[in-house]
């Protein structure tokens, strides 16, 4: 039930998609341009030393003489990629410090763009709160300005434990590597993807009524936290597979409207998600507390009429 009154609401909201889609628009073009003007002087070493080697042509040589009929050629093209390889190794041992600069710079860029990022998508909460609870519609823009600090609170305890959780996952996902990897390829990698799903399903059901808890009910940060555990605990398994269907769902679209489209479809499928798991957040959350909510101008829901499943 929760899952079609997020798409009503969402539909009857519809205009935000295009003002979210406009904000991490421009947070990604002003984060490009820092990444770049960060990261390119770290790098810029490196990466002359890297294009000396000519990978890609040494790359393309070897692959023009493995349908050939030349087996010399082929074994000399493939001395001379093993021989950029062995190069590309020493470049990188040989810039180690300016390469772990660049990883920790680039840590912190990805930080801050989630971390405003976030700040949005609290923002969006908020709106969809205002919506269902009395069917008022306030602007994105204002509500950036409005909940700037709260959204800030939320946004850094939210990014600072999603990139401790992600670490723990960087970790599953390299034993992986070292375990299924050296047996199959194709295996390894859905077995990466399936990992990932899965942990970002557990992190998504815990975090589901943060946001929620916070614009609804006027909590601080962290006994929203507390309240979303617990609304987790009590709903955990609906919660889980759902989410861990929905992401595969949400993936799946996410490549086939992209080949498409040509990577169109799929910037349009990414936020109307990002968009559509806030609204079923809060949905779920309205149900969990037992409130009544519009999910239309002229259809209010109450939840304590009937059992309160998502």
């Amino acid at each position: 039930m929760a899952f079609k009154h997020s798409l009503s609401i969402m539909s009857a909201r519809f205009s935000t998609v295009y003002k979210l889609f406009l904000f991490l628009l421009v947070l990604a073009i002003v984060a490009a341009a820092v990444s770049v003007g960060v990261l390119l002087p770290t790098l810029s070493g490196f990466i002359d030393q890297v294009e000396e080697l000519h990978v890609l042509k040494s790359i393309g040589d070897y692959a023009k003489t493995i349908f050939g009929d030349q087996p010399e050629a082929q074994e000399a093209a493939y001395a001379h990629l093993v021989e950029v390889y062995d190069a590309f190794l020493g470049i990188i041992d040989g810039n180690s410090l300016m390469i772990n600069l660049a990883i920790v710079l680039a840590i912190l860029l990805y930080f801050v763009f989630v971390l405003f990022m976030m700040w949005g998508m609290y923002c969006v909460s908020d709106i969809m709160h205002n919506y269902m609870s009395s069917n008022s519609k306030f602007g994105f823009a204002s509500n950036l300005v409005v909940n700037f600090v709260r959204a800030m609170r939320y946004a850094s305890l939210y990014t600072l434990l999603s990139l401790v959780y992600y670490a723990f996952g960087v970790f599953i996902v390299w034993l992986l590597f070292l375990t299924v990897y050296k047996g199959s390829a194709l295996v390894g990698c859905m077995m990466t993807l399936l990992v990932f799903f899965l942990l970002t399903s557990v992190r998504s059901s815990l975090f589901a009524g943060w946001a929620p808890a916070m614009v609804a009910d006027d909590m601080t940060a962290r006994a929203a936290l507390a309240e979303s555990c617990k609304m987790a605990k009590e709903r955990f398994g609906s919660l889980m597979s759902w989410y861990f269907a929905y992401y595969v769902l949400v993936f799946a679209a996410t490549i086939l409207l992209g080949v498409a489209t040509f990577g169109i479809g799929s910037v349009f499928v990414i936020i109307v998600s990002l968009l559509h798991t806030r609204i079923f957040d809060m949905v779920v959350y309205y149900r969990y507390k037992g409130r009544r909510y519009y999910v239309d101008v002229f259809n209010v829901i109450d939840p304590t009429i009937k059992q309160r499943t998502i």
